[in-house]
């Protein structure tokens, strides 16, 4: 196995902030564009390295996919099929460098689609949502102080969405968005600077034994 395979897996390693926006009411399009105009003011003033402008989900279906269960299945087992959204508004943001961009915002979906010939039902009940993630973890390479603002940027916002009346649901594997304490996040990011190195040291480890 290649040290460049390896390089490619730690890569795809690493803390990470997983959240999940939603809104029952059925509220208009116009609306959910406000909420990212305002997302974008907010990540400007935090000081956020890039923000980008509002843009329209349906013509940046790539950045919100939904992704549903192919049929009957135990918990996190089984097939997922994905789509894009049919309307809705995102706002990208950059924390900086070595961070991940960030996609905030709200779409809807199809609540059936014709997948193999067959017509499934993808779990969309209605109102908005958004599924998504960053990865903060290698902001941790340009030092700690860096790490700590890009991930608590990100925390803000999802603080900010909250604020607004959204529903806000979050896996954060530093543990932050739960204590709100920066030591257990300088824990958790040492976890996982030594996961991946260990990782990487595997990988390389394999790649010269084949040479």
């Amino acid at each position: 196995m290649s040290n460049r395979v390896g390089q490619a897996v730690t890569k795809n390693m690493g803390l990470t902030i997983h959240y999940a926006l939603s809104l029952k009411q059925d509220v208009s399009p116009g609306v959910i564009r406000e909420l990212a105009r305002r997302t974008a003011d907010y990540a400007r003033k935090i000081g956020c390295a890039q923000v980008g402008e509002p843009k329209r989900a349906e013509e940046n279906e790539d950045l919100a996919p939904f992704f549903f269960p192919m049929g009957k299945q135990k918990k996190n087992e089984g097939a997922f099929s994905g789509i894009g959204p049919k309307h809705g508004w995102l706002v990208m943001v950059w924390p900086g460098a070595g961070c991940e961009s960030a996609e905030f915002g709200l779409c809807q979906y199809a609540k059936r689609v014709r997948i193999g010939g067959r017509q499934m039902a993808t779990g969309f009940k209605g109102g908005w949502q958004l599924q998504s993630f960053c990865k903060t973890q290698y902001a941790g390479r340009h030092g700690w102080e860096h790490f700590l603002r890009c991930h608590k940027q990100i925390i803000s916002l999802l603080d900010f969405w909250r604020g607004l009346g959204v529903r806000v649901k979050v896996n954060d594997e530093g543990g932050y968005w739960e204590s709100r304490s920066e030591e257990k996040l300088q824990q958790s990011l040492g976890g996982y600077n030594r996961l991946v190195a260990a990782v990487g040291g595997m990988f390389k480890d394999a790649s010269h034994g084949l040479t």
